[in-house]
């Protein structure tokens, strides 16, 4: 039977940090253990994760140098209930706090852009399709209420292509989670074509999440004069709207959608209160400088551009 959900949380996270400290040792073949993924303790007592021999990430929010501030400690919960468990990994702990929250699933962003550091392509395609196994796993244990969205290798084409196609075979309602600021080409270069239409014939929606390293402005954030904390302020004030917009308008305006008709982009944590605005420019400037007009686009669309995005894109916004 199909299951039914009201409140749907639809972009969760379940950072590095808070991962299962086995979640790959026990599932990598013998031959990549050497450099397999795994938590070391330091004289100190200190945890950290490290990869290829290198450090990758801390352990916990406190790890990370979030200690004193972060979701855990002002809800008064513990971060790690059990040694080595983190809540946000855990189904059994992740359905109690949706239970609290008044939420009934929720689709959880996994650790798509650390994987993407990973140097070795075998290592780190096995390390992908270990999340993804452990994403169906979770699934599973929840009653389908833990839904990862599934992580794709995004250093290659081949890789991509073949990890989609495998967990496409899962069958769970969920999408596949591109790392478009850690790919070694953007979005619209022509290497991503398999990649789109291996989304479009399976229909697994590609989520392309807010990240203030992607984007196009060279703006002077890091010249003298301006201060760090003011850097951060600039960055967050502007995040996700003008970012987002760059990236919906891309998408678009590289004939995507057009080329692969079953296609659907989800654009995470992006806002919304921008797009109606976005909607009416967009239209606005492809018809003055559309086929009719002197300033006439490389790429012709089939239709206008706020047509392709009510048709193929959606969005994700915090509350």
């Amino acid at each position: 039977m199909e299951k039914r959900f009201g409140v749907v949380s639809a972009d969760g996270h379940c950072r590095l940090f808070h991962l299962p400290f086995d979640l790959w040792t026990k599932r990598l073949p013998r031959r990549l253990q050497d450099d397999a993924p795994r938590v070391v303790a330091g004289p100190d007592g200190t945890r950290q994760w490290v990869v290829e021999g290198h450090p990758w990430s801390g352990v916990g929010w406190r790890g990370v140098g979030r200690g004193p501030v972060n979701c855990y400690t002002r809800a008064g919960l513990d971060e790690e209930p059990e040694p080595g468990i983190f809540r946000a990994a855990s189904a059994k702990y992740r359905c109690e706090d949706m239970d609290r929250d008044g939420v009934d699933a929720e689709l959880v962003n996994g650790p798509y852009e650390q994987i993407s550091q990973i140097k070795n392509p075998e290592l780190r395609a096995a390390c992908v399709r270990a999340v993804n196994d452990w994403a169906r796993e979770l699934y599973e244990e929840s009653n389908g209420r833990f839904i990862m969205l599934l992580p794709l290798s995004c250093q290659t084409s081949e890789e991509a292509v073949a990890e989609l196609l495998r967990v496409a075979e899962f069958g769970l309602p969920t999408g596949i989670i591109f790392d478009w600021v850690g790919a070694p080409e953007p979005v619209i270069h022509q290497m991503w074509e398999p990649v789109w239409a291996a989304a479009a014939e399976t229909g697994l929606p590609v989520n392309l999440h807010a990240n203030p390293r992607g984007g196009s402005r060279q703006i002077g954030v890091g010249a003298a004069g301006l201060e760090p904390r003011n850097q951060s302020l600039m960055t967050v004030m502007n995040f996700p709207m003008g970012l987002m917009a760059e990236l919906m308008s891309a998408v678009v305006l590289c004939g995507i959608c057009d080329r692969h008709s079953g296609i659907r982009f989800v654009l995470e944590e992006a806002g919304v209160g921008w797009v109606p605005f976005l909607f009416w420019r967009m239209d606005r400037e492809y018809e003055f400088g559309g086929p009719t007009r002197v300033f006439k686009p490389d790429i012709e669309l089939a239709r206008l551009p706020s047509e392709i995005v009510r048709e193929h894109l959606f969005f994700t916004f915090e509350v």
